[in-house]
């Protein structure tokens, strides 16, 4: 479970309700209706929810309820407590040339912060206005009868003006009373100031049109451009495990040189052995760090040149099925997800991959057996005697793979690396190149020794950042 499942948890949402009312109390000394209070907790949260961009940027339970007691403090204090709310509409409320001229004076880290800033506010406000109008009908009804009565009482100047804002706020019952929308329940005597702004926040025209237009034009530029993040990559490969211990491919434990606090992971690419296509159409990374699980699918990416040899497809695709390696990219990598995001806290990671039927993928095994080495005719060549009884652990080698003066990695019991030029491969009769040194000495010398096939090794692709970016 993610932390943005936490946060939506029935039980998050009562230590929010409980923390409000107690900041309420402790700073104006107030009282708010229980349900008017669940109310607003409930519509602060699903907007939070509903920002992606946020989200991707808050990896703690407590700083997403940190910002949700911030947006409730907010607006009980512009619409409950009325404190600054011509000041928050003077200030909210630009044109559309000062926003522009504004905008202009940002880079893009800064625009981006700046964005993200008002984006948030007003995706609170609107979502509890939407759900306010709704409410507000019964005491709309009750405002107009008021000033109904006002208008026969007074003289014939104050009664004309009186009559046209009866008809103006009986027509505005009437356009609220006509909404379905799922509600929240405000107190009456709020209407006349959250109409007047509402309305105001509302109000969409020409002007209003252009600068919105061009803020999504300047955001659209950022993300696509990835600008203002700087990007590093990290590479995890199955050769550096330990493999005459772990020698089933598959199975990868590692720990994490990343502050999972302050980054933020997004697995990128496999580049799997060329075989795996065969086996599956796409393939299921989990990662597990002992408390979490997590999974990512990827799907085999066509190559940039395959597409301009055929014609077909965009070509937007580096890597792709040329080579020894295919290159798999994760699913909906174009779109900025959260799926995509890797959301676990521990830094010990166990990763695994399985296939479209939910099986373990047959990646095979290292740690290849040897009977025996013996020299050849010729200098510096010799004959490698793979064990060859196991048929099924056999074929696993993938020794297939290996193509002449490919390398193939010897370790000796005593732990020493020995890198072999591969000359033939008949059956499990391996003959390589291998100039000798005082260190190593003849290789036919050597007892016990095990073999790692490079060809079969694969790769995790990953990109981070700091979640801190502006």
């Amino acid at each position: 479970m993610g932390v943005i499942d936490d946060f939506r948890q029935e039980k998050n949402k009562m230590v929010i309700n409980v923390a409000t009312e107690k900041m309420i109390m402790d700073k104006y000394n107030l009282n708010i209706d229980k349900l008017e209070l669940k109310g607003i907790v409930e519509q602060v949260i699903i907007s939070i929810c509903n920002d992606a961009i946020l989200i991707k940027r808050i990896g703690k339970l407590i700083e997403l309820n940190t910002i949700a007691l911030t947006k409730i403090k907010d607006y009980i204090e512009v619409n409950i407590i009325n404190k600054g709310v011509n000041t928050v509409i003077n200030e909210e409320l630009k044109t559309a040339d000062d926003v522009i001229d504004s905008i202009n004076k940002y880079n893009t880290d800064e625009l981006l912060s700046k964005v993200i800033e008002l984006e948030e506010k007003r995706k609170t406000v609107n979502t509890l206005a939407s759900s306010e109008k709704i409410n507000g009908n019964l005491s709309s009804i009750q405002v107009s009868d008021g000033l109904t009565s006002a208008t026969t009482a007074t003289t014939a100047t104050t009664a004309t003006t009186a009559t046209a804002a009866t008809t103006a706020t009986a027509s505005l019952g009437a356009t609220i009373a006509s909404s379905s929308s799922p509600t929240l329940s405000f107190p009456s005597t709020q209407l006349s100031q959250t109409s007047q702004k509402y309305s105001l926040v509302n109000n969409v025209n020409v002007e209003n049109l252009e600068t919105i237009a061009y803020i999504i034009e300047k955001m659209e530029s950022i993300i696509n451009n990835k600008k203002n993040i700087n990007y590093k990559t990290l590479i995890i490969n199955s050769y550096n495990r330990d493999w005459t211990i772990y020698n089933n491919r598959n199975n990868l434990s590692l720990s994490i040189n990343i502050d999972l606090t302050k980054n933020i992971i997004e697995p990128k690419k496999l580049l799997m052995p060329k075989y795996v296509k065969s086996i599956t159409p796409y393939i299921t990374m989990t990662i597990n760090d002992g408390k979490k699980t997590q999974k990512f699918q990827f799907i085999l990416c066509v190559s940039s040149i395959a597409n301009a040899k055929t014609g077909i497809g965009t070509g937007t695709c580096v890597g792709g099925t040329d080579g020894n390696w295919d290159t798999w990219v994760i699913m909906n990598n174009e779109l900025e997800t959260i799926n995509n995001i890797v959301q676990l806290n521990n830094k010990e990671w166990l990763i695994s991959f399985t296939d479209f039927l939910n099986n373990e993928l047959e990646l095979g095994n290292d740690c290849i057996n040897i009977n025996r080495i013996t020299k050849t005719f010729n200098d510096n060549q010799y004959n490698i005697i793979t064990e060859k009884t196991d048929m099924l652990e056999y074929n696993g080698y993938h020794l297939d793979l290996i193509n002449k003066y490919d390398n193939i990695l010897l370790k000796t019991s005593d732990d020493n690396d020995i890198l072999l030029k591969v000359l033939e491969i008949d059956d499990n009769n391996i003959t390589v190149l291998y100039k000798n040194n005082e260190e190593s000495g003849n290789i036919n010398d050597i007892t016990e020794a095990y073999l790692l096939n490079c060809k079969a090794q694969y790769s995790i692709i990953l990109s981070y950042h700091s979640r801190i970016y502006k």
